[in-house]
């Protein structure tokens, strides 16, 4: 339908095991929100999972060096 602007829901998902899965790190979500409603007043850790966010919800060299450095 013209005039009518669809939604722009973007997430990014990581999902992070070692070779023979022993070790398994939660999902990690990057999505565009800084707190998004659907958390209500939970916490992304509270969850079962973590969730970062920037502007494109896209994973970046300094996401990523520092959810490898946390798993270390």
């Amino acid at each position: 339908q013209s005039g009518i602007k669809g939604k722009k829901a973007q997430l990014t998902y990581l999902f992070m095991a070692n070779a023979d899965s022993s070790q398994k790190l939660p999902l990690l979500i990057i999505g565009r929100a800084q707190k998004p409603c659907a958390f209500k007043n939970k916490m992304d850790s509270q969850l079962g999972f973590y969730y970062w966010n920037n502007t494109k919800a896209w994973m970046t060299a300094s996401l990523y060096q520092e959810w490898l450095l946390d798993w270390d």
